[in-house]
């Protein structure tokens, strides 16, 4: 099996800690960028980032007259390009972790997610720091990699060749650190470069994330030991009690062989070894295919997550694809038999809720409550926002209610509007009663329902709001597997503020 090297088409610089050396490392990444094959507006938009990040980072880390320098790699990577700048200068404070902005400097380093795809600050002790930044070569095959860095191309005609008797069936086993590779493959195999999940494209990140025991993976393989699909068991530490099913991928000749559906009822096996509650994964609705075969495993649909995928997510093999930024099903599963609690329902949203929970079971259907008249909107607010860059959303987790809550909210919705992230979830905690009291006053915001994930909450199950910012709900390119997921989609599209045009940003 072939390994990944330790490099490919590595290059560095070492310039020093002066401002006028800053265009000659941006040239440099730039023609390296070229040579890959980056197209010139994408070679500008390295070569501003670098123009302007590089006399920053400088200013930050050295006194105006400190003699130092720093060094400048680029490498081609599977995605495009890499460009590592480290210095052993001052070590990252709040701006480097992305924590704050102390002023000019830090506004400079943090713009560069204008410039590039991936943005990396590294604190290494003794061996100082790093700023990683990765830019994505679009339309690009990993056979285009594989060829420049001396590993042997699939022959393309494979894909057209009838399978093996040996290869018609498949096994499922843990990833072992030597099929990383391999996995990175088959995901380009199924997506191309547009998985939104972008550490699958990097089998060093596989690796960690499997020695952190954050992530398990599982991969399909055939008789001749050839793997062909690959699925895995996400830990959040939102929501411990409960694991995302997710990655979950086979490559176009072997679809139909029962691949998938094995890989799903294996990893819900290890979830509940580790005595976790329940499993939970987010579902496609260009097609239905991906929502039966986790509906056959006994999970079942809960929310509808409009625009969540990016439009550029390329589906291989399949003739359906995703006119605009795609929505998601998600869909849950108890692996042990929930006890009946209580929950404090939104008045207006009750028997949608109600009816959420008697799908899940409905012999497990929780009491649905109404919250108390003399609840006070008292203390300090908290909540946690997190972007996710590859999906251009935002999510909005509020653990404790406050008397400015409302108020922070609005602010922070306006600034994300601002900066045009595309989707904004608001996530609530059905088990506090003030949910049910400010529901409404959040989607006078222009949030609106979109389902509710269980156990979402350390102590209780999530109520999902979402925002749709800069694009459209595509309700009419929406495919269902279920009954009640067509219920829920009708659902979520009368609680729809702008059902048919683009959201707005708030006042």
């Amino acid at each position: 099996m072939s390994t990944l090297p330790l490099s490919c088409e590595l290059s560095s610089l070492t310039i020093p800690s002066d401002s006028r050396y800053a265009g000659i490392a941006a040239r440099y990444a730039m023609d390296v960028a070229r040579l890959i094959g980056f197209d010139d507006r994408f070679q500008n938009q390295i070569f501003q980032g670098l123009q302007v990040a590089l006399p920053a980072l400088m200013s930050y880390s050295f006194e105006p007259r400190e003699r130092a320098a720093l060094d400048v790699s680029c490498e081609r990577i599977p995605a495009g390009l890499k460009i590592v700048v480290r210095d052993k200068g001052l070590p990252f404070g709040h701006w480097g972790s992305g924590l704050g902005d102390p002023g000019v400097a830090g506004n400079a380093v943090l713009s560069l997610r204008d410039h590039f795809d991936e943005i990396y600050f590294n604190n290494l002790g003794p061996e100082g720091k790093e700023v990683v930044l990765v830019k994505h070569l679009e339309d690009r095959s990993l056979a285009d990699f594989e060829a420049a860095c001396r590993f042997q191309p699939e022959d393309a005609l494979e894909a057209t060749q009838p399978l093996p008797q040996a290869a018609t069936q498949c096994t499922v086993r843990p990833m072992e650190p030597s099929d990383a590779l391999e996995i990175s493959k088959i995901v380009y195999k199924t997506y191309g470069y547009s998985y939104s999940h972008d550490y699958i494209y990097y089998p060093e990140k596989i690796v960690a994330l499997n020695q952190s025991g954050e992530v398990h993976s599982a991969v399909a393989v055939t008789e001749p030991s050839e793997i062909v699909g690959h699925c895995a068991l996400s830990l959040w530490s939102d929501n411990p009690r409960i694991a995302e099913l997710g990655q979950g991928v086979v490559v176009p000749r072997y679809r139909s062989l029962g691949c998938f559906a094995k890989l799903t009822e294996y990893l819900i096996g290890i979830a509940r070894s580790r005595g976790l509650q329940g499993v939970f994964g987010e579902a496609v609705t260009v097609h239905p295919f991906s929502q039966k075969t986790a509906a056959q495993q006994g999970l079942r649909d809960c929310a509808l997550l409009l625009c969540l995928l990016p439009p550029g997510v390329d589906f291989k093999g399949l003739a359906n694809e995703p006119p605009a930024r795609g929505s998601m099903i998600v869909q849950f599963k108890y692996l042990y038999t929930p006890s009946a609690t209580e929950v404090y329902a939104p008045p207006q949203h009750a028997d949608m809720l109600q009816a959420i929970y008697a799908n899940l079971d409905a012999a497990a259907v929780p009491r649905i409550l109404t919250a108390p008249e003399d609840l006070r909107d008292e203390g300090k607010p908290a909540y946690k926002i997190k972007l996710i860059r590859s999906l251009n959303s935002a999510r909005i987790r509020v653990d404790r209610y406050g008397s400015n809550l409302v108020a922070d909210i609005r602010l922070k919705l306006r600034e994300l509007c601002l900066q045009r992230w595309d989707v904004i979830h608001l996530v609530l905690n059905l088990s506090d009663p003030q949910t049910a009291r400010f529901c409404s006053r959040f989607e006078e915001l222009g949030f609106f329902f979109a389902g509710i994930l269980p156990l979402g909450f350390s102590f209780g199950d999530a109520l999902i709001l979402q925002y749709l910012n800069t694009v459209p709900a595509p309700y009419s390119t929406i495919q269902t597997a279920s009954r009640f997921a067509s219920d829920l989609v009708a659902y979520v599209r009368s609680c729809d503020p702008n059902p048919a045009v683009f959201g707005s940003e708030p006042a």
